[in-house]
C-alpha cells in the first residue's frame, strides 16, 4: 500500500507552484487589508469583515493544503489525517463565517448572492474530507481530487478579493466611512 503513496511525489510540481502562489497572495491580501484596518476592526460591517476573513482564510488553506501534500512519503495516515482536519475545519468555518454575514444588520449582507459565496469553499472543503477519508482508507488516486479543492478555494478567493478590494476601494473613494 505504502507504494501506491510514492506516486503522490508525481504531484510534487503542482504543488510547489500552489503553494508559491497562495503564500504570494496571502502576503498581498494580508498588506491590503493592513492598509485598510477598519475593515477589520470589531466595529466595521460584519459582513465585510467576515468576506475578508474567508478569502484569507482560503488562500491559506489552499497554502496548507500544498504544504501537506509536499510532506516526503506521508503514508495513508499522515496525509489523510491532516486532510481530513482541514476538509473538517473549512466546512465548519464556513458555516460559522455564513452565520456571522447572516448576523450583519445591514441588507447588504443578506440574501441569496451572498451565500452563494460560501458553495464554492464548502464544495472545496466538502472534496477535502472526502479525499482524507479515502487516503485513510488507503486509495491514494483519491489525492488527485484535491485538484478541485484547490480550484474551488482559489477561484473563489480571488473573486472575493477583486470584490473586496473594490469594496474598500469605492468605500474610500465615496467619503463614506469603513463602518
Amino acid at each position: 500500500m505504502e507504494d501506491r503513496f510514492a506516486a503522490i511525489a508525481e504531484w510534487h510540481d503542482f504543488f510547489a507552484a500552489v503553494a508559491g502562489v497562495a503564500a504570494t497572495l496571502v502576503g498581498l491580501l494580508f498588506v491590503a487589508l493592513a492598509l485598510n484596518p477598519a475593515v477589520m476592526a470589531d466595529d466595521g460591517p460584519a459582513g465585510l469583515r467576515t468576506w475578508a476573513g474567508q478569502t484569507f482564510h482560503s488562500f491559506l488553506m489552499v497554502l496548507v493544503f500544498a504544504l501537506v501534500i509536499l510532506i516526503p512519503d506521508p503514508g495513508a495516515v499522515g496525509l489523510g489525517l491532516p486532510v481530513l482536519i482541514l476538509g473538517v475545519w473549512g466546512v465548519a468555518r464556513v458555516f460559522i463565517d455564513a452565520r456571522q454575514v447572516r448576523g450583519d444588520p445591514d441588507p447588504e449582507w443578506h440574501g441569496r448572492p451572498v451565500l452563494t459565496r460560501f458553495a464554492s469553499p464548502l464544495a472545496a472543503y466538502v472534496i477535502a474530507v472526502w479525499v482524507g477519508v479515502q487516503t485513510l482508507q488507503g486509495d491514494a488516486d483519491a489525492v488527485g481530487w484535491l485538484v478541485a479543492t484547490v480550484f474551488f478555494l482559489m477561484m473563489s478567493a480571488a473573486s472575493n478579493c477583486w470584490d473586496l478590494l473594490r469594496d474598500i476601494g469605492d468605500r474610500h473613494g465615496s467619503g463614506v466611512p469603513d463602518s
